[in-house]
């Protein structure tokens, strides 16, 4: 009897342990803030993460501030968010191509993501059809991803969604350009993105 006490002790430790390690995720105020449409309020409350600090900043369209806020930051997504934000100004776009290069040889992620990022600097320095082989290339991919993974509205995706949408204006869908700008909007209430559902 004694022993069934044990382990029963010892299975609800172990799993109170395990439930309180998963609340201790990472997931930032400002992250919650940011989820909330509170974009403003989030750059206040990640004054010591300057990752989140920037991406609030970015959704604001205060692209420059993030650039600055990315180089605080040594998470290798900042070099990216620097690079997407040079293209958002259409500025150093140089620069910009490069930070992106660099990004994707080193710290591979969401490839077709990445891909996209780099289409989109290289439409914005006239590359256009390097940019429509990168996306073309791409564009089956990212389909599936919006279809079967990204489903859920994330304010942090529509960035994403406003790049695949100018890619697919520049390939000649504007239809599909359309719904992307629509879904980005609807994702990112009140941030820059939202601003671009007629453009």
């Amino acid at each position: 009897m004694l022993q069934i006490i044990i382990i029963i002790a010892a299975v609800f430790l172990i799993g109170w342990l395990a439930a309180w390690m998963l609340a201790q995720k990472p997931v930032t105020n400002a992250q919650q803030l940011i989820q909330q449409h509170r974009y403003a309020d989030a750059i206040t409350a990640a004054k010591d993460d300057p990752l989140h600090r920037a991406e609030a900043l970015k959704l604001l369209g205060r692209f420059d501030e993030a650039i600055a806020s990315y180089r605080q930051s040594n998470d290798p997504a900042a070099r990216e968010g620097i690079a997407l934000s040079l293209a958002h100004l259409g500025r150093h776009l140089d620069e910009a191509k490069r930070l992106m290069e660099e990004t994707i040889a080193l710290h591979p992620q969401i490839m077709e993501f990445q891909a996209l990022g780099l289409s989109y600097i290289q439409l914005k320095r006239g590359e256009r059809d390097d940019a429509l082989r990168i996306y073309n290339d791409n564009v089956e991919l990212l389909e599936t991803r919006f279809r079967d993974d990204y489903t859920d509205p994330d304010p942090l995706l529509a960035e994403t969604l406003v790049m695949f949408a100018a890619l697919s204006d520049a390939a000649g869908d504007a239809s599909r350009a359309s719904v992307l700008r629509a879904k980005a909007a609807q994702w990112a209430p009140g941030s820059v993105w939202s601003g671009m559902v007629s453009a």
